[in-house]
């Protein structure tokens, strides 16, 4: 009785709600710095992680995103018009869609976290969004218990005064972390030390490349100078090698002068390869293919294409669904239930294989042209019900037609092959180019022969499948194919 008692009031049962204080950040690597505070993750936004976080919150903030009916197997019917759909379009005053979403994501990014500030109307609807900087979160208040896990966010305002939110006013957007519930992880938190190597490879390469204060040419002597001797010295000196004209000159040197050059240890350039690994090591915390970044060469279509597929797939669309089930879970409640709002597919398709794929299909019979029509939502045609393998089941044992009723002529024969198998293959290379017709019917021969009428000797169901071939590769209707091959039948008859 007791543990039925039990499993009758644990969902109404709140329980004490105990959560760690956040963890410490990670050692800083240079100076004791760090990227421990999210003022400093801001500061961030440089380099190699402004090139990262800046192509995910373009192609974020780029993607529509619609409002549709919940129904209780995935989405029901789109919604057009809604108030929140006017809402995520113009979020405030002075940003747009993009601008709005583009700044949530690069906060999110940088920081782990990204907040939202609704500002209600009179009838206490959404009428504003507001980003929140997360370097002015100074807390995270957790709540009593389970049925209140957060009781306020707290940010420093204007003049330092510290303003606290009620959950119900923000939107809160986060990476999980694994050290805390309540607060965010930061992917460049976790390449800290990466990030602090990079910063330190631009300092250098810009000093390196400033000269290093460090002369090209050293003119020493073992006798004392007076500072007048010295500087009448570098003044007949730089008078007479300065300049692209006076490049390769020779000089003569007195009073014991010795040039002595400067030049650059190997280790100077061993330093500058440091950017190679800390840039793949910043790509990697973000999920950001490289040659995302334009940054792999001998990039062909094949590979451009890869590479884009990747970066949709496997950065973009779990960002796109993180900011749908906040919207859909904190936002959409306040308007009325039964709605969700989702993303358009950010994955490209691959038409070269999803043309692989229907042909594959069309050709065993998966599927017949009509079918396939509708998939791409075209209109049916009038020869489009019957599956290819019907009309090749007379042609398995021997690769001919069926046999024609008897008496027929040579045209009538065609013409009925013709009307049941041209346009199938007309379909199947309907936007091909000339020359790639003619290699893939070079290539597989049998495609024509369901077209050869029956009985035909060796050499004229060669010129015939030639002519066919032709007739395909010129993109001709049945008629007009049938047409052109009327002065072939008339001479074989």
């Amino acid at each position: 009785m007791a543990k039925w008692l039990e499993r009758l009031t644990r969902p109404f049962v709140r329980r004490g709600l105990d959560l760690p204080y956040p963890a410490p950040p990670p050692p800083g690597f240079l100076a004791g710095g760090g990227l421990g505070s999210r003022s400093r993750q801001l500061a961030a936004y440089q380099g190699w992680v402004f090139a990262a976080v800046n192509v995910i919150a373009q192609r974020v903030a780029g993607m529509p995103l619609r409002l549709f009916t919940a129904a209780a197997k995935g989405l029901g019917p789109e919604v057009a018009r809604h108030p929140v759909l006017d809402l995520l379009e113009r979020p405030n005053s002075i940003m747009t869609r993009r601008q709005f979403r583009f700044t949530l994501v690069t906060h999110l990014e940088l920081t782990g976290m990204a907040f939202a500030l609704v500002t209600p109307n009179a009838l206490g609807r959404p009428a504003e969004l507001w980003p929140l900087s997360p370097a002015d979160l100074v807390e995270i208040e957790a709540g009593p218990d389970t049925g209140q896990p957060i009781a306020a966010f707290a940010f420093s305002g204007p003049g330092g005064r510290l303003t606290r939110y009620h959950p119900s006013e923000v939107l809160y957007f986060r990476h999980p972390s694994p050290r805390n519930l309540l607060y965010g992880a930061s992917p460049i938190e976790a390449m800290a030390h990466a990030y602090d190597i990079d910063l330190a490879v631009r300092v250098y390469q810009k000093n390196f490349f400033r000269n290093s204060a460090r002369p090209e040419v050293v003119l020493s002597t073992d006798q004392r100078l007076t500072e007048e001797e010295a500087r009448r010295i570098l003044t007949r000196w730089n008078q007479k090698h300065q300049g692209l004209a006076n490049a390769f000159s020779p000089t003569v040197l007195d009073g014991g002068l010795k040039a002595q050059p400067l030049t650059f240890s190997s280790k100077d350039f061993e330093f500058l390869a440091l950017a190679g690994w800390t840039q793949d090591n910043i790509l990697a915390a973000y999920g950001v293919p490289a040659g995302k970044l334009g940054l792999v060469k001998d990039v062909n279509r094949a590979n451009a294409q890869g590479i884009d597929v990747t970066f949709n797939a496997e950065c973009v669309r779990p960002r796109l669904d993180l900011i749908e089930d906040v919207l859909t879970r904190f936002l959409l409640p306040r308007y009325s239930t039964g709605l969700a709002l989702k993303h358009d597919n950010p994955v490209p398709s691959d038409r070269a294989q999803n043309h692989l794929e229907a042909m594959e299909q069309l050709d065993r019979g998966v599927m017949t042209i009509n079918e396939y029509r509708a998939s791409l939502g075209r209109e049916p045609v009038a020869w489009g019900d019957e599956p290819y393998l019907q009309g090749q089941a007379a042609t398995q044992a021997g690769g001919q037609s069926a046999p024609p009723a008897g008496g027929e002529s040579l045209a009538a024969q065609a013409a009925a092959a013709a009307a049941r198998h041209y346009p199938r293959l007309r379909a199947r290379f309907h936007g091909w180019s000339r020359g790639r017709v003619e290699a893939e019917l070079k290539k597989s021969p049998g495609l024509i022969k369901p077209l050869l009428p029956q009985g035909l000797e060796p050499e004229l169901a060669a010129a015939l499948q030639e002519r066919l071939a032709r007739c395909l590769a010129d993109d001709l209707d049945a008629a007009q194919a049938l047409q052109s091959l009327a002065p072939f039948f008339k001479e074989t008859n």
